[in-house]
Order: C-alpha cells, then structure tokens, then sequence
C-alpha cells in the first residue's frame, strides 16, 4: 500500500489552490452539522465516512475539515492515488480493496493513525466506488467496520453530500453531517452487524439531506463559500 506522505508546505498551498477551483465549479457550499465538530471530544480520533457519487467528494471534505484542527487523512484507491500521487502530501493513503493482503494493510495503517492521535481524522467512502446517490440499498464493504474494531476507542460519523442546481448557472453542494456514534472494542463486537449500522445510518443521512432540498428547509445550514 502507499503511505501518505503529509507536507505542511503542500498543505499551504493547496488549500488555496484547491478553494479557488471550488468556487469556480460550484456556487456555494453549504452544510447542516458544523457544530459537532465545533464541539468534538478532543479525546476521541474521528472516523468519517461518506457517501461517493463523484470525483469531488474528497476535496469537498477537505475544504470543510480545513476549518477545523484536525490532521486528516483519506483512504483512495490505489490505483487512483498513483496517478494523483501528490495527494500522498494532503494525507491519502491507498487501498486495493481487490486483494485481502493488501486491504487489511490498509485497514491497519487506517486504525494505527487514529490510535496514535486523538486529533486526527481519516475519511472513508466505504462503498467502494462512485455511485448515484439515490441507489437503495446502499452497500458497504467491511473494512470501516474492521477500522472501528482495531481502535480502542473512537467517534464514527456519517457524512451526506448532494449536488444540486436550485436557479443558479453553477451547481450548489449540500452537506449534512450525521449524528456521531461512539464505539468501543470492549463491547461485543460483529463486523457484519456493525457495517450495517453504519450503512443505515449513512442512508438515513442521506434520505435526511434529500428531504431538506425538497422542502426547502435550510435553516440549518451555513454557507462557507
């Protein structure tokens, strides 16, 4: 697997980079759910995961943890990361869900990251590949789940993202940040059960954020672009 590679520097100068294509693709970014992470448990590693119906979910999550103190990091596809390879420096790290060996490599480097710092996340797309957002049921491999079981203790979150056009010429990106579920390894522990849980409650956000559109109940969110 490929480890990430994290540079400061980089960092810097993507951020900029990265805001700018942002706003130039897109109207506004909006998001219900900032709070938690205002007022996250600084004791607690964060699990993110998310759905994936497009190539910018990653650097969508990246604008928006940048607001916060968190070192983050972000499992991709190797085959992916070879060809964006600098993405090593913003905290990608590689799987190949294909091969068992390598998989739970990945799957251990993930829950050794956020065992060595409470102050660390890492963001998981758990289904595997870019998917319509509106597909029922929604799938999940096991590997978050096995992330979960390998850290003494952790905060799991579930993150919804839409893109919609609501009258302007650009596209305009809804998040909706899930409620929190903390796990610990003492409790009995089923991986099968465990990823469906998760998988329920990342629908439910889901189907949340879709309600919201359709109602037109955003007083909730807040625009950061």
């Amino acid at each position: 697997m490929l480890e990430a590679k994290k540079s400061a520097w980089f960092q810097r100068l993507f951020l900029i980079y990265n805001r700018h294509l942002l706003k130039r693709r897109f109207h506004s970014l909006n998001i219900s759910g900032l709070d938690f992470l205002r007022k996250k448990n600084n004791k607690l590693p964060l699990l993110l995961y998310a759905n994936h119906s497009s190539w910018w979910d990653g650097l969508i999550i990246w604008e928006l943890l940048r607001k916060f103190e968190f070192e983050n990091y972000v499992m991709m596809e190797e085959k992916q990361l070879r060809k964006l390879y600098l993405f090593r420096k913003l905290g990608a790290f590689s799987v190949v869900r294909e091969n068992p060996r390598e998989a739970i490599k990945s799957i251990n480097y993930a829950a050794r990251l956020l065992s060595e710092n409470a102050r660390r996340s890492v963001l998981i797309f758990p289904q595997g590949e870019i998917l319509p957002n509106d597909i029922r049921p929604i799938r999940f491999y096991n590997g978050l789940a096995r992330i979960i079981q390998k850290v003494e203790q952790c905060s799991v979150v579930p993150i919804a993202l839409r893109f919609e056009f609501t009258g302007n010429f650009k596209p305009e990106i809804y998040i909706k940040i899930g409620e929190p579920s903390v796990f610990e390894t003492t409790q009995i522990f089923k991986t099968k059960i465990i990823t469906e849980q998760l998988t329920g409650r990342l629908t439910e956000t889901l189907d949340e954020l879709k309600r919201d559109l359709n109602s037109k109940k955003f007083d909730g969110y807040e625009s950061i672009f």
